[in-house]
């Protein structure tokens, strides 16, 4: 959420970003950057310049960054450490077209070179460290993002009304669960209003979308920046993560972790979680750090659940807060990461 301004202007110049990511484009940018004459004196003479001790990088989708990092540890003999934070090598994926697949294997292969070459994976989930160490045949290990978990919020007492916030991106399917979750509250709220939900999001909004969650005590919010979004969060009772039950979709984000997570812990929040089974909502069981629901029958349920029991909210803020504490504090993260590196760096110079 780090734009402030006209929702219609963005949304136009998103739309024209969306369209460019159909899979030919994909693979053509994948295509010039393989034949790119990269290989120079100007960057041979730079490394050793710069002499690095180690390079660490993504192992993104990109075929030309993850052969430049294969290229420096095999011409420079430099450590090389890798972090995927997104599953583009699985074939754990859905789609008929003949283009994304031929693009996946591409991208696969540099994946793989650059995977081998390293001394060990970083991963973003538990699901992705599982995987890739048996398809890589590497040691993996946890990386998550971190936040300064320092001075823990106060949690209050719920709202007469439950005051609900989503914040985030509403594409890949993610909207069609947030509708439920709107259809439900108006439901709850028929008899007298228990719940409003507020939507902050960036993502281009249909007028069907718009129909379906601009309604009742649900409410499309305009684009906050960076520096609103944490206050904002402070206001809620309850915040939103909803994950995307199509298969495709589902399948795309098996592996991934949801960031925004990481801020919803900070702000010591109860995290009501629904939609499709994904490596984010598996955290979040595994961790007690939200309410997960992957039935969308029992939304409503769920919903009620929460009205009825706002100790239950009391209860699920202090365990997101203990997640953060536990798993996302910067400074220990910082730290181990650090270490491994001078561990890396320093056996490379004994060698």
């Amino acid at each position: 959420m780090i734009r402030e301004g006209n929702r219609e202007d963005f949304s136009v110049s998103y739309n024209v970003a969306r369209r460019m990511r159909w899979d030919i484009f994909l693979l053509i940018q994948d295509m010039i950057g393989l034949m790119g004459n990269w290989k120079s004196k100007a960057l041979d003479e730079f490394i050793v310049d710069f002499n690095p001790d180690l390079v660490f990088g993504p192992l993104g989708r990109m075929p030309i960054v993850n052969n430049i990092m294969s290229y420096l540890h095999d011409k420079h003999n430099i450590p090389l450490v890798t972090y995927p934070w997104d599953d583009h090598y699985s074939l754990h994926k859905k789609s008929w077209s003949p283009v994304f697949w031929i693009k996946l294997f591409i991208e696969r292969y540099a994946i793989r070179a650059c995977a081998r070459r390293s001394e060990y994976l970083y991963t973003i989930t538990s699901l992705m460290k599982e995987e890739y160490a048996q398809y890589f045949d590497k040691e993996c290990r946890l990386l998550y993002k971190g936040f300064n978990f320092d001075k823990k919020p106060p949690i209050n007492e719920s709202s007469s009304v439950l005051k609900l916030i989503y914040m985030g991106n509403i594409g890949s399917g993610r909207w069609k669960i947030l509708a439920k979750i709107v259809e439900a509250i108006n439901d709850i709220n028929s008899i007298e209003k228990k719940l409003e939900l507020l939507i902050f999001t960036l993502s281009p909004i249909s007028k069907r979308i718009k129909y379906q969650l601009n309604v009742g005590a649900s409410h499309l919010m305009e684009p906050i920046s960076e520096t609103e979004k944490m206050n904002t969060l402070k206001k809620a009772d309850i915040l939103i993560h909803v994950e995307p039950t199509n298969t495709k979709d589902r399948l795309m984000f098996r592996l991934s972790f949801s960031t925004k997570l990481v801020d919803y812990f900070y702000n010591a929040k109860c995290i009501l979680a629904m939609g499709g089974e994904t490596a984010s909502m598996r955290y979040l069981k595994e961790n007690k750090a939200g309410i997960v629901e992957l039935d969308e029958k029992n939304i409503k349920n769920r919903l009620i659940e929460l009205v009825e029991n706002p100790n239950l909210i009391m209860e699920y803020s202090e365990k997101s807060w203990a997640c953060g504490v536990r798993n996302h504090n910067i400074a220990t993260i910082q730290r181990n990461v650090y270490n491994d590196f001078i561990n890396i760096v320093k056996f490379y110079a004994n060698k």
